[in-house]
């Protein structure tokens, strides 16, 4: 409390404002209430609005007020005239208390929000914007987004005044400050090292980080590291307002790279079930459906580009006396070295499936029917020579395969059908065209 005479002279202060402005009330007593103002412009001001002659009731206003020692803080005030039984102006009084930690909270708050719901910066970007938000917050220049596993300390997003930090950099836990933080599976904070029991620890020996705050960083409900900051001078003591936002900083951290681990898992299971959906799982070829699409790309990208495109439908001989003979295992070993072949020999471009049963088919860009024989040739070649069954009488594998390319303005249901019924299907070691 504030008290002045009409003249805006300071007549009493109490023990309170005594420490918050840092001065007795012998220093203060008589002096114009002006040296406690941070702006004399804002003490003319408030003059003119309610510390006047005209003055007739408090209110609550919010200003910047200065220490003795030249450091401002942002008061919260309610002030006003008092007047005597006869309705006489005798003095002012103010009633002060210092907000600037509530009011520099919700403006950090209002910065993280920002931050956090702004989608067209990466999560690399906005940590960094977390970090030297909390670096200008606490007044610690040195602010560490840490991954830790077991005894190693890796620095994954790092803001230092000297850029003496970057990211991959490793140290051991035991040599960082953030070993508290673990050890205590919470927020830790030191103000002033020096004077504090931690004061022997390797970083302080090494670093000489007078001051450190640190939080850790929990991922699916385990450790994932720490987010830190850490200034080489000591700073004021931390309040539970800078508790709570450093943990409210973490968890944000913690809560995008467990989304982003949820992310990736959902969009793995869907590549994943995609690729079961477009694949035969006997021979790990496409199945008929994945072809059929693929090939009509395929033949729009070749009358578009004027270019070429075959396609050969390739059937083992004989596959029913296989599967009698030497039992269905055996058919299946036949159509997976089939398979295997065909991954193994075909271009990058070239496109295989297993079309149904005993049948598959093969989708050849930039390549005409001739082309198309020769590469059946090389794969058939390559087949004769496989042994699907060590008893005696085991048949050589053969196939017979029919080719047809695509002609000008033909469709792919064109192509399919008429390379169903107009090609001359020959086997393979015979010669095919």
């Amino acid at each position: 409390m504030v008290i002045a005479n009409v003249q805006r002279e300071i007549v009493m202060v109490n023990a309170a404002a005594e420490s918050l402005f840092q001065y007795s009330e012998q220093e203060v007593w008589g002096q114009k209430i002006k040296m406690l103002y941070a702006s004399p412009d804002e003490f003319e001001e408030q003059g003119r609005q309610r510390y006047n002659a005209t003055a007739s009731e408090t209110s609550l206003y919010t200003i910047t007020y200065a220490r003795k020692n030249g450091e401002t803080f942002e008061g919260e005030t309610q002030g006003g005239p008092i007047h005597d039984e006869h309705g006489k102006l005798i003095y002012f009084v103010g009633l002060i208390r210092d907000v600037s930690a509530r009011l520099s909270a919700e403006r950090t708050l209002n910065r993280l929000h920002s931050i956090t719901s702004n989608q067209s910066l990466s999560f690399n970007e906005r940590v960094d914007a977390i970090l030297e938000l909390g670096a200008d917050h606490f007044g610690l220049p040195i602010a560490i987004f840490s991954k830790i596993d077991g005894a190693t300390y890796t620095v994954i997003r790092a803001v230092h005044p000297e850029n003496a930090l970057s990211p991959g950099m490793t140290f051991e836990l035991g040599n960082t400050y953030c070993s508290h933080v673990f050890e205590a599976n919470d927020v830790q904070g030191f103000h002033h090292v020096a004077e504090s029991r931690i004061n022997s620890h390797p970083c302080y020996q090494t670093f000489g980080l007078e001051a450190y705050l640190g939080s850790p960083i929990f991922v699916d409900g385990g450790r994932f590291g720490t987010l830190n900051f850490s200034s080489p001078e000591e700073t004021r003591p931390f309040t539970g307002q800078d508790i709570e936002l450093i943990r409210l900083f973490a968890d944000w951290i913690g809560n995008e790279i467990q989304r982003q681990r949820h992310l990736d898992s959902l969009t793995s299971t869907r590549l994943e079930m995609e690729r079961l959906a477009a694949t035969d799982p006997l021979t790990g070829l496409g199945n008929r459906r994945m072809m059929e699409t693929s090939m009509k790309k395929e033949v729009a990208r070749a009358k578009r580009h004027g270019t070429d495109f075959s396609i050969a439908i390739i059937d083992f001989d004989h596959f029913k006396r296989i599967n009698d003979q030497f039992g269905h295992q055996t058919g299946d070993d036949a159509l997976k070295a089939f398979a295997a072949i065909a991954q193994r020999e075909a271009r990058d471009e070239d496109l295989f499936a297993r079309w149904g049963g005993e049948e598959f088919i093969a989708g050849l860009p930039c390549t005409t029917s001739a082309e198309a024989v020769k590469i059946m040739d090389r794969l058939a070649s390559q087949l004769r020579d496989v042994i699907i069954s060590d008893d005696e009488g085991a048949p050589t594998l053969t196939i017979s395969v029919g080719v047809a390319q695509l002609r000008e303005g033909e469709s792919i249901g064109s192509l399919l059908s008429r390379q169903m019924t107009q090609c001359t299907w020959l086997r393979v070691p015979d010669g095919i065209t």
